[in-house]
């Protein structure tokens, strides 16, 4: 099976997915933060708040998507946030609130037709699945699409691990591991994988219920 990536003039096809563990207790505040005092400025810059999401049964957990047009962008933008007069003490007080926390630097593989809205509040489940070699990827995607879309659960986007250098290296990211991440609506079961398929993993898939913290845009 062959696979295409999303057309480059896609809006936002290039994805950062932070995966945000808190000290104990401090989710709440580290939302407020990065509502009050970051994603203003990060879109001031050029980038794109795409969602902020409270994990279910891990109420120290919390992942935040952030979007970019293209990597010259994504560069120029974070440059640009970093600047800012607040940068500083911001960063110290997102740090002071975090226990630990990873990057993935992703790509849209879906939609490819650009963004569309969801309703504000919407719940939503996460698959984020680690396959074994990068040019599994594509007939992952579309073997797992084709599984879901027969559950009824299509998902609504799709994202799978960037082949390039981070270039923005205040923002490190996970290296030389490969992901796909798909989002659906609604925390229905999903189906057990096929041996065919698991066997493109290293481990079994992790599913998480998600509730947003604030809109998401699509």
């Amino acid at each position: 099976m062959n696979f295409q990536w999303t057309d480059q003039a896609a809006a936002c096809p290039i994805i950062e997915l932070h995966d945000i563990r808190t000290e104990k207790f401090r989710s709440e505040k580290y939302l407020t933060l990065v509502e009050d005092r970051l994603t203003g400025p990060f879109l001031a810059a050029g980038g794109h708040a795409l969602g902020e999401f409270r994990v279910d049964n891990h109420p120290d957990r919390l992942l935040v998507l952030r979007g970019y047009p293209s990597m010259p962008a994504r560069r120029r933008t974070l440059a640009a946030f970093h600047a800012g007069k607040d940068w500083t003490q911001s960063r110290a007080e997102a740090a002071a609130l975090t226990r630990d926390a990873q990057t993935l630097l992703l790509r849209t593989v879906r939609p490819s037709e650009g963004v569309r809205s969801i309703r504000a509040g919407e719940r939503l489940s996460a698959l984020i699945s680690e396959v074994r070699f990068p040019e599994q990827i594509g007939n992952y995607h579309l073997w797992l699409r084709l599984l879901l879309r027969k559950a009824g659960m299509d998902p609504f986007a799709a994202f799978a691990t960037l082949e390039a250098v981070n270039d923005v290296p205040a923002v490190p990211v996970v290296r030389h591991r490969c992901f796909h991440v798909a989002l659906v609506r609604g925390h229905e079961k999903t189906p057990e994988l096929p041996p065919e398929m698991r066997n493109m993993l290293r481990y079994t898939p992790e599913i998480l219920g998600l509730e947003p913290a604030m809109s998401l845009v699509w």
